[in-house]
């Protein structure tokens, strides 16, 4: 495989800092392949559902850029690292899809982001749910299956561009994009597999003896501004684009480096409860922020948001609290016409009662 040979002697991790404009890392294409070679790859149907966020951040007037994938009517799934920018707080945001851009007032991060560890150890997702539907774009269909490995994946995002010879061009951001790689699990570079990851193979340098040195056609690289943005296998939505790593101690997204995907179907009743669950709950306490900087790991690590200057986005938004699991989805109820508002509260009190129950059973 690809990246079964790529782990090497530990090297000190950094991290981007958020707002400050070409301090993260751009993402890359193949050298000898044209860039609207993959503009052209991103535009098409089977992509349509992955669109760019921006976040405005209380205090700041500048906002972190992202990608999003669109998985229901008004429900985009994100990075969480997306949702934080150090200790400031998440004042408001919208998405752009389908040629509309749409504001968002609720936003969630998995509570396993706030874990200790390493980007490869936390849970990097997040849900914006919007202010209205969409209803010209398909929403992406979530990977169901257990059979990652060794699969062709598709990277969407609205990340930087540049070369795996030159590295990033600083704000080439904002345009979408997509390429190609051979995916592996994450144990194979000594990661949990809930992440998935791919290396970026140089053409110059393919050994006829290993085929995983072989590049794709449209050999992809994550930069700045994919972070959020998704990974497809067979049209369907198996990661969510998180961080970049490096072998050499240079995280510049040139040959060699590695992109990393959280494993959506290791959270995909996670996703579905907080979607189900949400309205019925009523949790909307202040979520707790935290810092991005991490501690020594073997790889040198990079979160792929991006930052720049940009005008108000004045819609209030609302952090709701993590109360999902992902140990069984929660059954989707159907309420009578007449009966709506009062099947949710009891969705909500369902929900609590089930939590109840799991806590006595730890508990005894």
């Amino acid at each position: 495989m690809k990246t079964q040979n790529l782990i090497t002697s530990t090297v000190t991790a950094f991290v981007a800092a958020a707002g400050l404009c070409g301090s993260a890392i751009a993402g890359t294409i193949r050298h000898d392949r044209s860039d609207a070679q993959y503009r052209n790859f991103a535009n098409q149907n089977q992509f349509a559902s992955v669109g760019f966020l921006e976040m405005r951040f209380s205090g700041s007037t500048s906002a972190k850029l992202c990608s999003g994938t669109l998985i229901s009517a008004n429900w985009v799934l994100t990075a969480a690292h997306c949702l934080e920018s150090g200790q400031q707080s998440l004042a408001g945001a919208g998405f752009t899809i389908g040629g509309r851009s749409i504001s968002i007032n609720r936003a969630l991060q998995h509570a396993g982001w706030r874990s200790s560890g390493n980007g490869g150890e936390r849970v990097d997702l997040g849900l914006f749910q919007l202010n209205a539907s969409v209803s010209n774009v398909n929403p992406a269909t979530l990977y169901s299956g257990t059979n990652e490995d060794w699969q062709v994946g598709s990277y969407v995002g609205f990340g930087n561009t540049g070369t795996g010879l030159t590295g990033q061009i600083d704000r080439t951001y904002k345009t979408k994009r997509a390429g190609q790689n051979m995916i592996g699990l994450g144990n194979r570079l000594g990661y949990s597999n809930d992440i998935l990851v791919s290396d970026f193979d140089d053409p110059r340098s393919v050994n006829p003896s290993e085929p995983w040195t072989n590049p794709l056609n449209l050999e992809y690289q994550l930069g700045s501004g994919d972070s959020g943005g998704a990974m497809f296998i067979g049209g369907l939505l198996a990661g969510v684009n998180s961080f970049i790593t490096s072998l050499d101690g240079r995280t510049d997204a040139d040959y060699g480096d590695i992109s990393a995907a959280t494993r959506v179907s290791s959270h995909s009743n996670w996703i579905q409860n907080v979607i189900r669950g949400i309205a019925g709950t009523g949790m909307l306490n202040s979520l707790p922020r935290t810092s991005s900087n991490f501690g020594p790991t073997t790889l040198a690590e990079v979160l792929l948001d991006q930052s720049e200057i940009i005008g108000d986005l004045s819609q209030p938004l609302e952090i709701v609290q993590d109360t999902w699991d992902n140990s069984e989805p929660i059954a989707e109820p159907v309420p009578e016409p007449t009966t709506v508002v009062g099947g949710l509260l009891s969705l909500g009190g369902l929900i609590v009662a089930r939590r109840r129950r799991k806590l006595a059973q730890k508990q005894a």
